[in-house]
């Protein structure tokens, strides 16, 4: 459901790119979910998903029309963990490393 989120969210900004001249392809969303991956790339319905809601299945859309690249982030190298778990400073300073935020 994350995903999907963050996939209506990249069709918006590829969109607003386009409007403003910048000309993109595709966008890449990394993710750290082997089975969100998965679940988004297979266009076969399994019995395992049919509780999932029929609007977060049209990210399998965008993946298979290039919209979208699904890209695996390990965990370890997810700077995306400071805004939803407790981190220790080292792990948050490489985040914000990652993230590309310095002091001002």
């Amino acid at each position: 459901m994350a995903l999907t989120e963050a996939a209506k969210e990249a069709v918006w900004l590829l969109g607003l790119m386009n409007e403003l001249g910048f000309k993109q392809d595709s966008v890449n969303i990394h993710c750290d979910s082997k089975s969100a991956i998965a679940l988004a790339r297979n266009t076969v319905f399994h019995e395992r998903t049919k509780h999932i809601d029929t609007k977060y299945h049209f990210i399998r859309d965008l993946v298979s029309d290039g919209v979208i690249n699904l890209v695996k982030i390990a965990i370890e190298c997810n700077p995306a963990d400071i805004f939803t778990k407790t981190v220790p400073v080292g792990k948050l300073q490489e985040a914000l490393e990652r993230l590309r935020i310095t002091e001002a």
